[in-house]
């Protein structure tokens, strides 16, 4: 292998997002004014925060969306401070990059937003479907318990998540666009899928299974993502179709990055190289000193070497991505035990089989190349599974994938396109169809003595293209 210096449009970026913050508290609410939301009182306390806006990945009707960006734009005053920083963007960006950057002052808390139903909750938290107010856009707002996440040591968790989303500007991961925090929660105000969870769809599809081409758009959407954490510095750790949303396009998005792991440093991607085959970009390489021994997952997904205690790196993610394939195609997972100790002896030791799958009663065929690509990414040697010496780009490169054109995912019709027919209902999670929710073991406790375990919970504000450009101001402004 050799190790030479990668195009310089995959140096590290500058962060695509800027921050400014502000110490600033909402204007008071009149004495015996009810709000619309049912939250606690203590939701004024709160700090705001500017946010760059970026395009919409999926906005059918461009010429508009161009209009009123160009029209926004020409009546935006540019200082030399917002040429210095568009110049690094334009430098810096790779293909996921926002097409604008617009920055606005609001100021945003449970009054700002009209409680609709729930799509569904967990151990510490909620999750509401709501409607900005002074808008039609609807949002998915997560409500979630400081007490709880502390008694239960998930703090680090929530910090990492509000890290990812905050950062994050990719076409298949939600969006976010406003978090904030009050004394007793935390809340992540962020893009409604309209489709719901991608697991509801398999289970609602002919035989709770894709085929072969419907399984591969998919399977390459997931690997963009992943591509994307990667290049960031995170993995994933929690690949499943439960924390994969539906967008009302069809595309998919990820969701849940609470049990992600960030390497700092990041490093910048190299390139790796074979005799017999053109270089590929070395995604890897951007995380390729992250180890950790924490045992994260869920049980039908984790890979060997966490049930075996031995550590985990990046290649965890594409062994959830091959048992994501397969069960996109099979409507089960490949190891699956009586309980819990069966799955996990099942994993280690049970080598991988291909039985006939149906579909509307039809006999389907699983092809050499789809049947390959799997082995290689169940592979129970980490150093042996396809992913673990060049990344995404070596998982890419499979003949699986020679019908995908990668830059193009997002223009190309999906398999399933949510209706009417196949909305909210989705989200609620029914315990008896659900599988086991993800194991975590955290390597240190957070003590309940700490004043605020919070304080690094940054609070945010996040605007995309197709919000109302009459309230854009520029850098310049509100300083």
């Amino acid at each position: 292998m050799a190790s030479i210096q990668p195009p310089s449009s995959y140096g590290t970026p500058y962060c695509s997002r800027i921050r400014s913050m502000h110490g600033h508290k909402l204007p008071a609410q009149p004495e015996g004014a009810v709000l619309s939301f049912g939250v606690p009182k203590d939701f004024d306390n709160l700090h705001h925060q500017m946010g760059i806006k970026s395009n919409s990945w999926f906005t059918y009707d461009r010429k508009k969306s161009y209009s009123s960006t160009t029209a926004s734009l020409a009546t935006t005053i540019v200082s030399v401070e917002d040429k210095k920083i568009n110049l690094s963007k334009r430098m810096n960006r790779r293909s996921y990059a926002a097409n604008s950057v617009k920055i606005r002052q609001v100021e945003v808390g449970p009054s700002s937003f009209t409680k609709i139903r729930l799509l569904g909750k967990g151990d510490v938290g909620k999750v509401y479907l709501v409607k900005q107010k002074g808008t039609d856009r609807l949002m998915a707002m997560k409500v979630l318990s400081k007490k709880e996440m502390v008694r239960r040591n998930k703090v680090k968790r929530v910090l990492a998540e509000q890290e990812i989303l905050s950062s994050a500007n990719h076409p298949f991961i939600v969006s976010l666009y406003h978090s904030f925090q009050s004394q007793d929660h935390v809340y992540f105000v962020m893009e409604y899928c309209s489709g719901g969870e991608f697991f509801r769809a398999l289970q609602s599809w002919p035989g709770k299974c894709l085929c072969e081409d419907e399984a591969r758009f998919y399977a390459a959407e997931v690997i963009s993502a992943l591509e994307y954490l990667h290049l960031q510095g995170f993995i994933y750790r929690d690949l499943k179709p439960e924390n994969i949303l539906l967008h009302e396009s069809g595309h998919l998005m990820l969701a849940d990055f609470d049990l992600s792991k960030q390497s700092l440093p990041v490093s910048p991607p190299g390139i790796y190289s074979t005799p017999n085959a053109p270089p590929l970009v070395d995604t890897r390489s951007c995380i390729a000193q992250l180890r950790t021994n924490s045992f994260v997952g869920t049980e039908e997904y984790i890979a060997p070497e966490v049930i075996r205690g031995w550590g985990h790196t990046s290649s965890v993610d594409w062994w959830t991505l091959g048992i994501l394939i397969y069960e996109m195609l099979y409507g089960t997972t490949p190891f699956k035990g009586y309980n819990r100790n069966e799955t996990f002896s099942n994993i280690i030791k049970m080598d991988i089989s291909f039985p006939t799958t149906k579909r509307n009663k039809e006999t389907q065929a699983v092809s050499y190349h789809c049947k390959s690509l799997i082995k290689q990414l169940l592979a129970k040697q980490e150093n042996r599974r396809l992913g673990s010496k060049a990344g995404a780009s070596e998982v890419k490169a499979h003949s699986f994938f020679k019908p995908i054109k990668f830059a193009l995912l997002r223009h190309m019709t999906p398999p399933i396109i949510p209706g009417s027919n196949f909305d909210v209902p989705l989200y609620c999670q029914k315990k008896s169809e659900c599988r086991e929710s993800s194991i975590t073991e955290e390597e240190r406790c957070i003590p309940l003595s700490l004043q605020d375990p919070f304080a690094k919970f940054n609070s945010v504000t996040l605007y995309h293209e197709g919000d109302s450009d009459t309230e854009a101001i520029s850098l310049d402004e509100g300083d």
